[in-house]
């Protein structure tokens, strides 16, 4: 399992940033590998990726929205993929955002030889993404509704000074120990091996696209 953290100033309010992360269809216009992200409850979203040229389908649980402070997500079963973005006001029109990723590198990059690497350059180059479309005015879009800040799992020492974050491990951790009933058939992600089923149940396509994303640095 490996994580990576990567921090970069928007020129924009703290309130508008926020609103662009919490709306999770917003990802495919930043996020590499990320094809459509689509809410399936208040706190669910379903995902299809790009994965070093397979498709991958599965469920998120939305573990955290604090508006205008932290939105973290994390797989619900299969391997593990969990995000925490943390927002620090800069002044009333700087804002900081400081990301940590953990995930499986060899299902997100099995065939690249550099994957935490890879992973590293690829979640700088979102968030650097992200922030033009921010800054220009592009992105746009809402957040998916909620009853205020919700709050699961763990604090943990942060990587950089001055951000109190729940890591993904931690995040992620909370999800896979909740005793509640296991999702539709087919939990798990598409390998593109038949009889192999991806997460959430959902039907396979044809692999039509190009590269992954994400990074994190090794944990060992």
């Amino acid at each position: 399992m490996s994580m990576v953290q990567q921090a970069i100033e928007v020129s924009a309010p703290v309130h508008t940033v926020y609103e662009q992360l919490a709306a999770f269809e917003n990802y495919p216009r930043f996020m590499t590998g990320v094809r459509q992200v689509t809410p399936i409850g208040a706190d669910q979203t379903h995902w299809i990726m790009d994965v070093d040229g397979k498709r991958r389908e599965f469920d998120a649980q939305i573990i955290e929205r604090s508006p205008d402070e932290r939105v973290s997500w994390s797989t619900m079963e299969g391997p593990l993929l969990a995000e925490t973005i943390t927002l620090r006001p800069m002044g009333e029109t700087k804002t900081q955002i400081v990301a940590q990723l953990e995930a499986d590198i060899a299902f997100l990059m099995p065939s690249d030889r550099h994957g935490q690497e890879s992973l590293n350059r690829r979640l700088k180059a979102d968030l650097t993404t992200f922030k033009g479309l921010v800054e220009s005015g592009v992105l746009g879009g809402r957040p998916i509704p909620h009853g205020g800040a919700v709050t699961m799992g763990t604090r943990s020492q942060n990587l950089l000074p001055g951000v109190d974050a729940p890591s993904p491990a931690a995040v992620a951790a909370r999800i896979r120990n909740r005793n509640t009933p296991a999702p539709s058939p087919g939990a798990g992600w598409d390998t593109g091996v038949a009889g192999t089923a991806r997460m959430g149940g959902r039907t396979s396509g044809a692999d039509m696209w190009g590269n992954g994303m994400i990074n994190e640095e090794e944990r060992g």
